[in-house]
């Protein structure tokens, strides 16, 4: 009987041993700003969102998270239909998988350490901890007002619950509110080692707001993460709204901040007091008036 070669794949170098870092945040909440300044750092490499790790709502292209779950509890997924192998395999492979990827592309860099960016990533926090229980998760929040103010216009529609619905000021605040509430629920749930970040205060900040992130992940102080437009990032396209804001501005600066207290109709303050007012104050932002 004729045996095939097996052929082993391996990279020239193992992969980084550094924990992952995860930055969440609802879209339109400073996840690109923030994004950029860990990416000029001399050590840590943020490149595009990686939607295939996380999103669920892929028409053109698979993503891991969804995999994995086929994987995990389908009928016919590997875990239940073959003996032998586990759900704890098949999440060792899909973090082996993604760490082989982004260590790869951070070495090409020069850098030791990686980290990842993608909205999303906020109401998927378990299935990362699942992954990376010891990755840093770095949490950024903004004012809901100015989210959703931020968010109208950009996108004919927007995702809530797995539901496109349209995209207007109401059901992004929604979301903004579902989508952090997720998060605080999962972060307790599974104890989630985070730190939490505000975007005014690091648009005000910086420096005081980076000597803390930066404390957390564990990684030494550089004077680049304050000048991120004087670096090179990886960009897949200029088309999207995070990377317009950011290259449309040539420094960290405070011109978004508190729009909604001069742009907000008299509809939209209804609307925040109705849907927002609770999140808002737990989060330590001023009532609507």
């Amino acid at each position: 009987m004729e045996t095939l070669n097996q052929v082993t794949l391996t990279s020239n170098q193992p992969s980084l041993d550094h924990p992952p870092i995860f930055i969440l945040g609802v879209p339109r909440s400073g996840t690109t700003l923030l994004r950029m300044m860990i990416d000029s750092h001399p050590e840590i490499m943020c490149g595009p969102e990686a939607h295939w790790i996380t999103n669920e709502e892929l028409g053109w292209a698979p993503s891991l998270r969804s995999l994995t779950l086929f994987l995990t509890q389908n009928q016919w997924g590997v875990a239940k239909a073959f003996k032998g192998v586990d759900e704890d395999l098949i999440y060792q492979l899909m973090a082996n998988l993604i760490n082989e990827i982004m260590s790869t592309s951070a070495r090409s860099h020069g850098k030791i350490r990686w980290a990842e960016k993608t909205p999303r990533n906020i109401i998927a926090a378990p299935f990362l901890y699942k992954l990376f229980p010891h990755a840093k998760f770095i949490y950024i929040y903004r004012d809901g007002r100015d989210v959703a103010l931020s968010t109208i216009g950009k996108w004919k529609t927007i995702t809530i619950a797995e539901k496109k619905v349209k995209n207007n000021y109401r059901n992004a605040l929604k979301r903004w509110v579902e989508w952090n509430k997720k998060f605080k629920k999962d972060a307790k749930k599974i104890g989630l080692n985070y730190i939490s970040i505000r975007y005014e205060d690091l648009a005000t900040s910086p420096q005081e707001e980076m000597a803390k992130l930066l404390d957390f992940i564990e990684v030494e102080w550089s004077d680049k993460v304050l000048s991120p437009h004087e670096s090179e990032h990886d960009i897949i396209t200029m088309k999207g709204e995070g990377m317009k804001t950011f290259y449309n501005r040539h420094s960290i600066d405070t011109a978004s901040l508190y729009k909604w207290k001069k742009d907000l109709n008299w509809w939209q303050k209804r609307i925040s007091k109705s849907i927002a007012e609770e999140t808002l104050l737990k989060l330590g932002y001023e009532p609507t008036k």
